[in-house]
């Protein structure tokens, strides 16, 4: 244990001496052309690949390489350094064939030269006036992680929608929206993973979002069309609705699921965690003896269709 925690915390010391944030012009990628990724490659990465949120679809958090080890780790030097933006910073960087990519807080993504730490292309997204008027402001900051699928880095934005760059430019190649922030606000501080070819993705939801906020979505990673969404709080007539006993569907809670999922290829299936009902406790909603599904969960769903199979 102690020698994946070394390999871990030196993985990421290396990754946060080369994080950037400034100021640029989209720039074409230079060297060799894009490699895209396949579901294949998301399911065996390449070691020196960081391709998702925690290097591996089963969350391992783990890198196999073994350059730095307990003898050597204490000669590491820094050797180039770039400030980030303002904002809460909790992004992980992706990292294809030497290059970073990067999540800044408000939709900033950045590709970096691993070896240099020169700006390849910077994308901003332009957020509405009035967003931080509907969402949770301090958490709108907040973007953890991005995917990458083809020749497409994608990410979910604050105002509620799923995207996707150009991984070579950095340009827009579509943008699909899941939710109207002004009637269903839905903090999305965690970005997707890549499922089967699907993004995968969840969110926060206030009780100003409302029921329908509460939901896990995919979406077809190549176009952005939506494939199905599951809410995270049953409908009446849906499985687990009598466990919110006599509380009318639009007063139900605050059953987010606001963390990175993991996925099994061998099983076709998600797991993703839910919050609580946070900030109406259980004993102001049904009681405390109701299960108020499915928050507190873990929930598996199937890849395919959304259904959850098992909590």
């Amino acid at each position: 244990m102690s020698t994946i925690r070394l390999a871990f915390s030196t993985i990421r010391f290396a990754l946060v001496v080369c994080l950037v944030m400034t100021a640029g012009q989209a720039l074409a990628q230079p060297g060799s052309p894009f490699v895209p990724v396949t579901d294949e490659v998301l399911q065996d990465p390449d070691p020196a690949d960081w391709l998702m949120w925690r290097r591996t679809l089963d969350g391992w958090g783990y890198s196999p390489l073994d350059q730095i080890d307990r003898d050597n780790v204490g000669d590491l030097r820094m050797v180039w350094t770039r400030a980030l933006g303002p904002g809460l910073q909790q992004g992980t960087p992706l990292v294809h064939d030497g290059v970073l990519y990067m999540p800044n807080p408000r939709d900033v993504i950045q590709a970096l030269d691993g070896a240099s730490g020169d700006l390849l292309w910077e994308y901003r997204r332009s957020l509405p006036d009035d967003v931080d008027e509907f969402l949770i402001t301090v958490l709108a900051e907040v973007n953890r992680n991005l995917a990458i699928y083809d020749d497409l880095i994608i990410d979910t934005s604050v105002d509620d929608y799923v995207f996707a760059l150009d991984a070579a430019t950095g340009r827009l190649a579509w943008e699909t929206q899941i939710l109207d922030y002004r009637t269903h606000p839905a903090n999305q501080t965690s970005g997707p993973i890549i499922a089967g070819g699907k993004i995968i993705s969840g969110r926060s939801c206030t009780p100003a979002g409302g029921t329908e906020a509460c939901v896990i979505t995919a979406h077809d990673a190549r176009t952005g069309e939506e494939l199905w969404r599951t809410r995270t709080i049953p409908a009446p007539g849906e499985p687990g609705d009598e466990s919110w006993g006599d509380v009318p569907y639009e007063e139900r809670k605050h059953v987010g699921a606001w963390m990175v999922p993991s996925f099994d290829p061998a099983l076709n299936l998600i797991y993703i965690g839910t919050s609580v009902t946070s900030p109406a406790p259980k004993f102001m909603l049904g009681g405390n003896d109701k299960k108020h599904l499915y928050h507190n969960s873990t929930l598996a769903l199937d890849a395919d269709t959304g259904e959850i199979v098992w909590y």
